[in-house]
């Protein structure tokens, strides 16, 4: 048949069409580049059809079967897709924006690249389904679901996701920043560096979960599981974790910078090389947990944690106590604290004035000659704020390195501001006198 046919056809009316189809089951229309903008079309038959690069605009398809078709690039923006089937069918490119899905079924659909910006999905079946690059930003997913679906690089931007099955789903490279995920389902996704910033995942499932170099920055993790999770260099700088489950989680060389873990259980978590100065662990627990190389600060505070040994060396080596029937004492979970520390910490809250440092901290090695004082790292915090680590320093109390630094770096910036005193003094004399000689 030649499109004019099937548009006469469609112009009869769908009870017309979908007799024609269920006479024809065989051929699938070729309706490729159709105007059926404005239309009304409730339960028609399109399982099959060719509609790529349609005109959908508006169109009220309430109840329609489109299992199999190829709506590649086409438009249906504002269109009425309440209760229609689309399983199978494939969307890529095609602009779905303000559509009414109500009750739609997308199941195994492809809608790659396609624009679903602003949608009400609540509810939507997505199993198996392919979004991969799809725009999803402020979409209302409530409840839908994404079991298994392809997601990589999709954008969830300050989308609506409330109890939204993600279980199995791939959502490498993923943008949720700012999305409310509360009480969503991930468990087992792959979220390898997706963008969560400022995501809310109250109580949120994300057990045994990829988070591999995802960022978590200022992101609301309050009561959510991640059991197992792999939260390895991901970042969580001023991220709120309290009461968060932690249990086994892997956080190698995460950064926990300013984040707040009250009441967290890091039972038995990976903590090396872990980052994790300014943060709050009050009230956690961290039995079991290893904590080599755990990078903290004086500001990172554990009041009454709970922990009954640790482990000093990954793959559960170097237990402390090495009996398995003691106890960490509060005086030896102090001690490791310390030996933790392993550096003078220095955090500027201002702009660091570098003639003023690098004079006190010449002044200190001289001091402490004996000993050999070196410069670790130079890290920036949150707040415009810096951090200088200074090497450990054998037999000496930490705070009265740090209490004789800032002693010599205040000294050193009075000095300073009087020599400029001193070169502005001068150089206004040396002009009133050119002038007085002229």
């Amino acid at each position: 048949m030649s499109k004019k046919n099937y548009i006469a056809l469609l112009d009869s009316g769908v009870n017309d069409w979908n007799k024609w189809r269920k006479s024809n089951p065989n051929i699938n229309p070729n309706l490729r580049g159709i105007n059926l903008g404005s239309c009304t079309l409730i339960g028609i038959d399109f399982r099959g059809a060719d509609l790529t690069g349609a005109n959908l605009i508006k169109s009220n398809f309430g109840s329609s079967n489109f299992d199999g078709a190829n709506l590649t690039g086409a438009n249906l923006t504002g269109a009425n897709l309440s209760g229609v089937s689309l399983t199978g069918a494939n969307l890529t490119g095609a602009d779905l924006t303000k559509a009414n899905y109500r009750g739609a079924e997308l199941a195994n659909s492809n809608l790659r690249l396609a624009n679903l910006a602003y949608a009400d999905l609540r509810a939507i079946n997505f199993t198996a389904a392919e979004l991969n690059n799809a725009n999803l930003s402020h979409a209302n997913l409530n409840g839908a679901i994404f079991v298994g679906a392809k997601l990589n690089r999709a954008n969830f931007e300050l989308a609506s996701l409330l109890k939204t099955d993600f279980t199995n789903a791939n959502l490498t490279n993923a943008r949720l920043n700012k999305a409310d995920l509360t009480q969503a389902n991930l468990d087992k996704a792959d979220l390898t560096n997706a963008n969560l910033f400022e995501a809310n995942l109250q109580q949120a499932s994300l057990v045994q979960t990829n988070l591999t170099e995802a960022n978590l920055t200022g992101a609301n993790l309050t009561n959510a599981n991640l059991l197992k999770s792999d939260l390895s260099l991901a970042f969580l700088t001023n991220a709120n974790l309290t009461q968060t489950d932690l249990i086994q989680t892997n956080l190698s060389k995460a950064d926990l910078t300013d984040a707040n873990l009250t009441r967290a259980n890091l039972s038995d978590a990976n903590l090396v090389d872990t980052q994790a100065a300014i943060a709050k662990f009050n009230y956690s627990i961290l039995t079991g947990a290893c904590v080599e190389n755990l990078q903290i600060n004086h500001q990172t505070s554990f009041e009454k944690v709970t922990c009954q040994y640790l482990y000093l060396k990954y793959y559960q080596k170097q237990r402390v106590p090495k009996d398995s029937k003691k106890s960490l004492t509060s005086d030896e979970f102090k001690l490791i604290l310390q030996k933790l520390l392993g550096s003078v910490n220095l955090v500027f809250d201002t702009d660091i004035n570098w003639s003023a440092f690098l004079n006190s901290f010449e002044d200190l090695q001289l001091q402490y000659k004996s000993q050999v004082i070196k410069i670790q790292s130079i890290e920036v915090l949150p707040h415009e704020r810096f951090l200088v680590r200074i090497n450990a320093v054998r037999d000496l109390e930490v705070d009265t390195i740090r209490k004789h630094f800032w002693q010599k770096y205040q000294r050193s910036l009075s000095t300073l501001s009087q020599a400029k005193l001193i070169t502005k003094e001068s150089a206004k004399n040396k002009q009133a006198n050119l002038y007085e000689k002229n």
